[in-house]
């Protein structure tokens, strides 16, 4: 099951507008709380009728006191319905009237009569199939297939039509109000309150008084007209707002995913179609920008890459050049001298394409143990006092450790900032030789950590001070060494530094005369 739900692919498009609309789909559904309400609209209308029942009785009780109309059997179905609209008639009611034996008197349904039965051809039906009515009866039909048949056991107590009436009218004849729910042949809903009718205190009889449920019918299919009304318009703005959304969210990220397939396919890491995705001021355009910014890293490090190759091949091509040159030389030398001579340039010349491959498998990997390297509290001033310790015992030239500190924290690899300052350390001596003397301060401002390494040999050349630490450089004011260093040095300490997001840069030390008197190497760290 669980593998199912992850292999089962449904579009953010499409989850989107379900969950937007999935509350609104439930609106259909209050029409099962309007049984609740259509209660409420029949005891109204049960007590509408009950007043006007009751005077609706009393008159007929009136007139019983005066002409005796139950008693003789003269009331007629023409006086009921006089009676009836004398009141509200917006009840529309229908009574009958029974005598005490339960039998029908009057009926005001019955109230005109003709011997003679007129035949007149009615006009030609055409429905009319407009909006409103084929709306109408859509709601309608929907409202019969989720709202539930009214509690007739409330009113008949599951009695029929006609057991039910002698009920309610023997009941009114002890004296009591009674109301029932009917159906007739249509199925159509039909209200009755039945009430004693006396005179003198005396009950006479028993008037039925019936409403059609119709009314109630009419108003509950008005009220779920709107409501399906209300629901139409929620829904158009809800999916207005789920098309919105939809555009403003996955189309982007589509955008995206095309684009890096793109990319991944062609193998184009600069595209004009990153430039056609819109910028937004949001989640999405942050997203975009991120997109944008990782393209750029790889395509710097593409160029990185290919530059790298490039140096790679050209310092590994100077020392082989250097070797087929010696090796052709030594084989026409015809005296020992040449080729020993010959064979000790062979050697350094292996020698440095030895030291220049095991510095370009070193920076090629320094990357990527950048990142798998971890990252802790240091404490400079000790990390920096057992390295000095170390290195001042193993090599003959002084370093000044000037501390004005007492406690600097920074976090960051302590193996690799230990690197950058044999690296520092190792390119002044090479340059300045055994009278090298090196000067090392550390101190903070505010965030920031200066660790400055001086030295007192004849500087950086000033033409070149911005190169040095480029890959490869090895151009020196002093060439005796030239062929000892692989030019990587400096470009590792700065691949390092950079990883600790700091900075590090180059400048000559000048004296009052604008003399220079040695070189300084600053690294820049945060706290």
């Amino acid at each position: 099951m669980k593998n199912f739900f992850k292999n089962f692919f449904i579009p953010l498009k499409v989850r989107i507008l379900i969950i937007i609309i999935f509350p609104v789909i439930f609106y259909p559904f209050i029409i099962l709380y309007f049984n609740k309400y259509q209660e409420i609209l029949i005891n109204s209308e049960f007590l509408a009728m009950e007043r006007q029942g009751i005077t609706f009785a009393k008159a007929i009780g009136m007139a019983e006191d005066q002409y005796g109309l139950i008693e003789k059997n003269k009331i007629s179905g023409v006086a009921l319905q006089t009676l009836l609209t004398s009141g509200d008639q917006n009840f529309q009611l229908k009574a009958t009237l029974y005598n005490t034996n339960g039998s029908l008197i009057a009926d005001s349904d019955t109230r005109f009569f003709s011997s003679k039965v007129e035949i007149s051809k009615l006009p030609v039906f055409k429905e009319d199939r407009d909006f409103n009515k084929v709306f109408t009866s859509i709601v309608s039909s929907l409202s019969k297939i989720i709202s539930q048949p009214i509690d007739l056991k409330k009113y008949n107590q599951n009695f029929e039509n006609d057991e039910i009436k002698a009920i309610s009218i023997k009941d009114a004849l002890n004296g009591k109000v009674s109301r029932f729910v009917t159906i007739d042949n249509f199925k159509n809903l039909k209200l009755n309150v039945a009430l004693p009718v006396k005179s003198l205190k005396v009950i006479r009889g028993v008037a039925i008084i019936s409403s059609s449920g119709n009314k109630i019918e009419n108003e509950l299919l008005d009220l779920e007209i709107e409501l399906f009304k209300t629901l139409g318009i929620i829904l158009i703005v809800t999916i207005l707002l789920a098309a919105y959304l939809i555009r403003s969210i996955t189309n982007p990220i589509i955008k995206l995913a095309n684009l890096a397939d793109y990319i991944s396919k062609n193998k184009i890491i600069r595209s004009k179609k990153l430039f056609e995705i819109p910028k937004y001021n949001d989640e999405i355009g942050k997203l975009t920008k991120s997109f944008e910014t990782m393209i750029s890293e790889i395509e710097k490090r593409v160029n990185d890459i290919e530059s790298f190759a490039a140096d790679v091949a050209h310092e590994l091509k100077n020392p082989l050049t250097s070797l087929r040159s010696a090796s052709e030389t030594f084989i026409q030398a015809k005296n020992k001298k040449d080729q020993r001579q010959m064979i000790e340039i062979m050697f350094k010349d292996i020698g440095r394409i030895d030291r220049l491959i095991t510095d370009i498998s070193f920076s090629s990997r320094l990357d990527a143990d950048l990142v798998r390297t971890k990252f802790e509290n240091i404490d400079l001033f000790k990390l920096l006092e057992n390295y000095i310790s170390i290195r001042a015992t193993k090599l003959k030239y002084k370093i000044i450790h000037d501390q004005n500190e007492t406690d600097i924290q920074l976090i960051g690899n302590s193996n690799k900032l230990v690197q950058v300052f044999d690296n520092l350390i190792d390119n002044s001596l090479s340059i300045i030789g055994k009278n090298c003397k090196i000067n090392i301060r550390a101190f903070s401002k505010g965030k920031k950590i200066f660790i400055l390494f001086e030295d007192n040999g004849p500087g950086f050349p000033k033409n070149a001070i911005n190169k040095i630490f480029d890959r490869f450089y090895t151009d020196r004011i002093n060439q005796k060494e030239f062929g000892n260093h692989s030019g990587l040095g400096l470009s590792i300490s700065k691949q390092i530094i950079s990883a600790h997001n700091g900075n590090i840069f180059a400048e000559n030390i000048i004296n009052n005369n604008k003399k220079i008197i040695g070189a300084r190497v600053n690294i820049i760290l945060n706290k």
